[in-house]
């Protein structure tokens, strides 16, 4: 926080929601010291983990997360939509294959 003033690149924050290392609540700082600045930023909240994202599915999303917003940040794609992010393939909305 003693730079954000700084602060131009536009940021993805990914935290753990038990993190005990780096408290949530510092996140959330960061996150609105950003907006305050007109910084793009996006923050994600993995729930149920803490520091290091350690199943399998949780690090594909985070490997999802991470070439979505760099895709948009850097080759111009579309804005992610990390609210409704894409199914893999031969998945349904409905759970069924």
């Amino acid at each position: 926080m003693a730079y954000v003033r700084q602060a131009k690149t536009p940021t993805l924050i990914q935290h753990g929601e038990l993190d005990r290392r780096v408290p949530i609540p510092n996140g959330y700082e960061l996150r609105q010291g950003l907006e305050d600045r007109g910084v793009p930023v996006e923050m994600i909240v993995y729930k149920g983990f803490g520091h290091g994202i350690t199943k399998p599915r949780a690090q594909r999303a985070v490997m999802q997360h991470n070439l979505s917003f760099f895709n948009h940040y850097i080759w111009g794609d579309a804005r992610p939509d990390f609210l409704s992010p894409p199914l893999p393939r031969g998945s349904s909305s409905d759970g069924s294959r």
